[in-house]
């Protein structure tokens, strides 16, 4: 077992698949928004990709371990401690009991927003419709369906000896995520774009311009400062807002959606419909940015990016994590 000693703003527990193929009841996906550091740091344990662990987001949390484990942390640039003794993220670190895992706190020179924790064999946790992934909006999976909060305690996954061999494991460091404060996404047109909404000389305004990123940013949505859209004329004389259309299902994650004049990326919790329309679609190998932009700090940029594009993105990505190649041991 391992007690929450601080939750920080909000610690969850999600996994990496989350829930698909519900989106037509209205349950969004949910699972990790970072979703590339947490398929490292379970491959630098040795787990299945899909264990459950903790997402962090903005620091300030502390688990106090009751009996051995695994531990690995990384994300943004926020630190961890074991007993107060700094330790390198991206790296597989043994704990004893009485141990006390902690991250530090947001400073101005902080990169990244949200720091994951995984530990060895993941962790025990109420699934719903087939997911441990908290859904803070539905209140369902993860711990009660809610963030964690002081006292809770959590049950981490039984040490093997696979696990107790990754000690000292660590990534190789081309294969760490870089933490910025400028994002930039590959982003497909569409569903709603050029000709029928926006216009061409629009929807290239979207491909050039930067955008940053508002103090209204969580796992629901990120909405963007940033030009006005550039409307199909005919749409913006046909009386209300040219953003209105008919409802529609949101794609996602990785949906931009433009509500009014603003354009709001959609991450893992996000509305799946609505009569908005959504301009262009981040493709899945750079959604997880999303989970570390830092709200009312951080810049975004898109990059246009075709079907193609998207398919060998997420392949060369998925590579990464067959076989061992992506670690070594110290």
């Amino acid at each position: 077992m391992a007690r929450v000693i601080s939750a920080g703003i909000q610690s969850i527990i999600e996994d990496l698949y989350g829930r698909t193929g519900y989106k037509d009841v209205g349950i969004s996906h949910s699972g990790f928004m970072d979703h590339y550091t947490a398929r490292l740091l379970n491959k630098v344990l040795g787990n299945d990709l899909n264990e459950a662990g903790i997402e962090i987001a903005g620091g300030g949390f502390a688990l106090e371990f009751e009996e051995e484990s695994v531990i690995a942390y990384g994300g943004s640039t926020i630190e961890g401690y074991v007993n107060d003794i700094q330790i390198p993220p991206y790296e597989a670190v043994h704990v004893e009991a009485g141990d006390v895992f902690r991250t530090g706190k947001m400073l101005p020179t902080t990169r990244g927003f949200r720091t994951y924790l995984m530990m060895t064999g993941g962790m025990d946790a109420q699934e719903y419709l087939g997911s441990k992934a908290t859904a803070v909006y539905g209140s369902f999976g993860g711990f009660d369906g809610r963030k964690l909060k002081k006292g809770d305690q959590l049950a981490p996954g039984a040490v093997t000896d696979k696990n107790r061999d990754s000690i000292g494991c660590r990534i190789k460091s081309e294969y760490i995520p870089e933490m910025t404060d400028t994002w930039e996404f590959h982003a497909m047109p569409g569903p709603d774009a050029a000709p029928d909404f926006i216009t061409d000389e629009g929807m290239e305004q979207i491909y050039q311009s930067e955008y940053k990123a508002q103090m209204f940013c969580d796992r629901a949505g990120i909405r963007l400062k940033g030009p006005k859209p550039i409307w199909n004329p005919d749409r913006a004389a046909a009386g209300g807002h040219p953003s209105n259309i008919t409802d529609h299902g949101y794609p996602g994650p990785g949906g931009i959606n433009v509500s009014g004049d603003t354009l709001i990326m959609f991450p893992v919790e996000a509305p799946t419909c609505g009569g908005l329309i959504c301009a262009i679609s981040v493709v899945y190998a750079d959604v997880w940015k999303m989970g570390q932009i830092f709200p009312g700090r951080d810049k975004i940029r898109f990059i246009y990016a075709t079907q193609e594009d998207a398919n060998e993105l997420r392949r060369r990505q998925n590579l990464i994590f067959e076989g061992d190649g992506c670690i070594e041991r110290k």
